[in-house]
């Protein structure tokens, strides 16, 4: 089976990058054991654990464990108040994490325990934004607690920052305000990549012209193409698969769509010989909707009050979701409304600079618009 070579041309190009070669397994650790320092892999890199502004002191406890005590929060989420940790691939690899292995807890002072009752984990690829997952703290840091990461956590180029805040803390008579790190361990996989020289999708006519031409080396299994209707959520609208995928390095298609409205996004889904799974960059089109149906973003330069324009054919009950691009759910509105153009706010909590995406329902009618915040 012949392997995907990189070809020398004249010029420089931005590469998308996807697997080929994966190291598995942990790609970054912390111990706790009398140190701040993170253990990464091969071709990885574990920043020092420190704590939030908030948290007035940090120290290790008979050795193996690192507690941080301070104004923990009694109330919801402070900002300054959490535990960060960084990993960053080394250059030439991409990183994709796959989970979260975290044993921690509250502290065991007092009568009955000390510190925070809640703990939620982000990252700084929304800006800390949205809670990746959240749990309860227990008095006992087993069973670890394992956060499962989603696809914007596959093929990273650069450094990624997780803070873990803790929150609802309580104390019982003699208790010391404390949040108990044991272990955090990072899994997934390093990646010496293959690259797209391009990936583009274009809309022609009622339909969507998708190509991509595929360099660097590797064995490949197949490569999907996945689409998400509403811009959000993905499915698989194509597969090539034998050996075209490893003796061709120009692809297209294209996609029929019946009566397009509003967004849509597309993604390249690679999968290698040994089964190793990547995805491309996101490529998104947009179509005047043929029903009428039309939502559109309104710039108001508010960050606390999102602003669309729905456009609508017919009476009825309209659903309007709010999404990040981490696929979360941030906000729903829900109205009737009669047929017309008006100006409505989606009574947003406020929001960190970038990109969401915004989708109108009404019965089998769906469409989508990207707002952008700054």
């Amino acid at each position: 089976m012949k392997h995907h070579r990189l070809k020398k041309i004249g010029i420089i190009l931005v590469p998308l990058f996807f697997s080929a070669f994966v190291t598995r397994a942990q790609v970054a650790s912390w111990s706790f054991n009398n140190m701040l320092a993170g253990t990464g892999s091969a071709n990885s890199t574990a920043g020092n654990a420190s704590l939030g502004s908030a948290i007035t002191t940090g120290a290790f406890s008979g050795g193996t464990v690192y507690y941080g005590e301070g104004p923990w929060p009694a109330g919801g989420i402070d900002l300054n108040a959490y535990l960060e940790f960084s990993i960053t691939p080394k250059p030439g690899n991409t990183l994709t994490i796959s989970s979260l292995v975290m044993k921690i807890r509250r502290s065991t002072t007092g009568s009955s325990g000390a510190g925070p009752n809640t703990w939620s984990l982000r990252s700084s690829l929304d800006a800390y934004a949205t809670d990746i997952a959240s749990g309860v703290l227990t008095l006992n840091s087993t069973p670890a607690k394992t956060v499962t990461l989603g696809v914007v956590f596959i093929n990273l180029p650069a450094k990624i920052t997780f803070r873990l805040y803790g929150y609802h803390s309580t104390s019982s008579s003699g208790g010391l305000n404390r949040f108990v790190y044991d272990d955090i361990v990072a899994n997934g996989a390093t990646v010496l990549p293959l690259v797209f020289d391009y990936f583009n999708v274009n809309a022609v006519n009622q339909s969507a012209h998708i190509s991509w031409k595929l360099g660097g080396e590797g064995n490949l299994s197949s490569v999907n193409i996945e689409r998400a209707a509403d811009g959000v959520h993905f499915e698989l609208i194509k597969k090539f698969n034998g050996n075209q995928v490893n003796t061709e390095t120009y692809f297209e298609y294209f996609d029929p769509l019946n009566s397009p409205s509003g967004t849509y996004a597309y993604r390249i889904q690679i999968i290698s010989e040994d089964g190793n799974i990547s995805y491309s960059a996101i490529r998104m089109i947009s179509f005047d909707p043929v029903s009428g149906f039309r939502v559109q973003a309104v710039n108001t330069g508010n960050n606390s009050s999102v602003y669309f324009r729905v456009n609508t054919g017919a009476p009825g009950d309209y659903v309007f979701s709010l999404y990040n691009l981490n696929g979360n759910k941030i906000v729903v509105k829900s109205v009737r409304l009669g047929v017309g153009s008006q100006v409505m706010q989606m009574d947003n909590p406020p929001l960190k600079s970038g990109i969401y995406i915004l989708v109108g329902e009404n019965g089998n009618q769906k469409t989508s618009t990207k707002i952008m915040v700054l």
